[in-house]
């Protein structure tokens, strides 16, 4: 036998013993952590019926928290941007598109992402948002999400918005540009805040687009997790619009607004 054949053999057995042990330390991964859904935390069990299975083993997602997700009506998605419109709007026609009504166990996800360190949930999110969006036949020529500040982001260690936008723009083959949108300073929560008015003013001027990047003629579409009176969007919307945007629409996971 040649040594050519030999070392060949003997790298075969060693890649099949190194995916046997791949194999075997992931039975017992699973064993140990097995999967367990997003929203109640309940173990997954394997499903036989192949939606059921997608839903589980793509989503993290069981058959109960899926059956009482709240979904909006297709015909209910589309809402304005503005809870408070005013005469003299730049944007007045803006839409955001909403796929969940603001209720559990959307309500406890979104918190999850934000304030405890659930990342991970943002998948499961963007998949019903990516959804609904493809219903509508979407043309857009970028993705952006809502940024967070250098403080918040710090503090966070990472950006929710984005944790929706990346997958999305994936799946709807649309180019990702979390760059090209900054928050040029730091704002109070905006669900501090439950007069509309103080809402408006507390993101006023907070965005600005970089120099060096240009937006004439582009189709942008807006990402952020949650719309309560859409003064972010709406605000976020006139910065791309001042640079040339010839589109802005916005999507959010979930608004409390009819």
């Amino acid at each position: 036998m040649c040594a050519f054949c030999s070392v060949s053999k003997s790298s075969e057995t060693l890649c099949i013993q190194d995916k046997d042990q791949v194999s075997m330390g992931s039975r017992l991964c699973n064993a140990l952590f097995p999967p367990a859904c997003v929203f109640c935390g309940h173990v997954l069990l394997k499903e036989k019926d192949e939606a059921a299975a997608f839903f589980s083993e793509k989503l993290s997602l069981c058959r109960r928290c899926l059956a009482i997700l709240p979904l909006r009506f297709p015909g209910d998605r589309r809402i304005s941007c503005l809870c408070n419109p005013y005469e003299g709007d730049p944007v007045p026609y803006m839409q955001v598109l909403v796929p969940f009504r603001y209720e559990d166990p959307i309500v406890q996800a979104l918190r999850a992402i934000k304030f405890h360190d659930a990342p991970y949930i943002g998948i499961t999110l963007s998949f019903f948002m990516s959804e609904a969006l493809l219903a509508e036949e979407p043309l857009f020529d970028a993705v952006i999400p809502i940024p967070l500040s250098s403080k918040r982001r710090k503090k966070r260690g990472y950006n929710q918005a984005e944790l929706l936008a990346e997958p999305l723009a994936r799946r709807i083959n649309v180019p990702y540009l979390p760059s090209f949108l900054i928050r040029t300073r730091h704002t109070g929560q905006q669900s501090r805040f439950s007069d509309p008015i103080l809402r408006s003013a507390n993101i006023s001027n907070a965005f600005k687009v970089p120099d060096e990047f240009d937006l004439d003629g582009l189709s942008i579409l807006l990402v952020d997790d949650v719309t309560t009176t859409g003064n972010t969007l709406h605000e976020a919307a006139i910065t791309l619009y001042r640079k040339g945007a010839r589109y802005v629409a916005g999507i959010a996971a979930a608004s409390g607004r009819l």
